[in-house]
């Protein structure tokens, strides 16, 4: 019974502030209408799935998130290709509800700063996810030059989109945080805070995991987001007899995959630092693993374009820049090798 109670409490709380979210969409698309010409608006109505995020967790935050979406759907929406209604209207308040994977660590902190640098990564996070979609839907859908706004018809479509879509969502994201931060302090309540404790005797982490970590992750997500990118844009169909076919880049659907595995690597590492349970040796032997994995497949391309009389001046660029990145990733593994060997004679010395 208090099961039910709780999912039924869950569900209004989502249809409650998914449609403060909306109401907050509404108005800052009223009131940027003549500057975002082509969509978009500066404003706070990612802080409804935001909160939900930290009060409910990212499953409930990512319903809000959808049901934002659909309510605008419903009330207007400009649609292109049903892929294209995913990337602009469905998945990006959805996506900023990824932001309560947090939560655990923003609950478990333990001081004030800790709680505001986890509020503040969750903003940045959700509000990256949201640009992530706009900017997809951006150079797939509306990459015509003619229709570019404020004169830049001149620009890069890559780069316009990337500028349109920051200047909406960057001030949004400044905003939220800065919402989120002042919610912390004056209604704590709404984030279902819990009593601070500061612990001036705690010891100082090595926060080097957190940086490598970090690292790793920025790296995947830029060769992810522009391979990814690259891969979609390649996209070529064909008619062979009767038969249709199509093709994809095959270079760039591998590398933004070894992107992935980096933000995979690097998350995995966050977590884990964050769970007392980070290894560098493991973590430089399967970044290792995967700076090989594509130096391997680069040394076979460079085979192909010499036999097929090629010019292969794009892979000896990936060459040298993986063997470079090869040589760090080695000295990494090297440096956790000789800390995990002095870890163990440490142990084996006390024992």
């Amino acid at each position: 019974m208090k099961n039910t109670s709780n999912i039924i409490r869950v569900l209004c709380e989502i249809g409650i502030i998914a449609a403060l979210g909306f109401v907050f969409d509404e108005l800052q698309g009223i009131l940027f209408k003549g500057i975002f010409v082509n969509g978009g608006s500066i404003g706070f109505a990612m802080i409804a799935v935001l909160v939900m995020a930290y009060r409910r967790g990212w499953l409930p935050a990512i319903l809000t998130g959808l049901l934002m979406g659909l309510l605008d759907i419903a009330t207007s929406a400009y649609i292109l290709h049903p892929v294209q209604l995913l990337l602009d209207y469905i998945f990006p308040y959805a996506l900023v509800g990824f932001a309560g994977l947090l939560r655990p660590f923003y609950i478990k902190s333990k001081t004030k700063v800790e709680k505001i640098l986890w509020l503040i990564s969750g903003a940045v996070i959700g509000g990256l996810l949201k640009f992530l979609s706009h900017y997809l839907a951006g150079i797939i859908y509306w990459a015509d030059p003619s229709a570019f706004a404020w004169n830049l018809n001149e620009m890069n479509p890559y780069l316009y989109c990337f500028v349109y879509n920051i200047a909406f969502i960057g001030p949004s994201i400044l905003l939220c945080a800065g919402l989120l931060v002042a919610m912390y302090f004056a209604a704590p309540k709404l984030l279902m805070d819990k009593p601070i404790i500061e612990d001036e005797n705690k010891e100082k982490k090595d926060i080097v995991p957190i940086i490598i970590s970090g690292a790793i992750i920025a790296g995947g997500l830029t060769v992810f987001i522009i391979y990814l990118i690259k891969y979609i844009k390649s996209f070529s169909d064909y008619t062979d007899g009767g038969a249709y076919g199509y093709d994809f880049d095959p270079d760039s659907m591998l590398i933004f995959v070894l992107g992935l595995f980096l933000v995979i690597l690097g998350v995995n590492g966050l977590v884990a630092y964050f769970l007392k349970k980070f290894s560098y040796l493991r973590t430089s032997i399967t970044l290792t693993s995967i700076v090989l994995a594509s130096l391997v497949y680069d040394i076979a391309r460079l085979i192909r374009m010499y036999v097929k009389e090629k010019d292969p001046s794009i892979y000896w660029t990936w060459f040298i820049i993986g063997l470079i990145t090869l040589l760090i990733a080695s000295a990494f593994l090297t440096i956790s090798l000789i800390k995990y060997k002095r870890e163990k004679i440490a142990t084996s010395s006390a024992n």
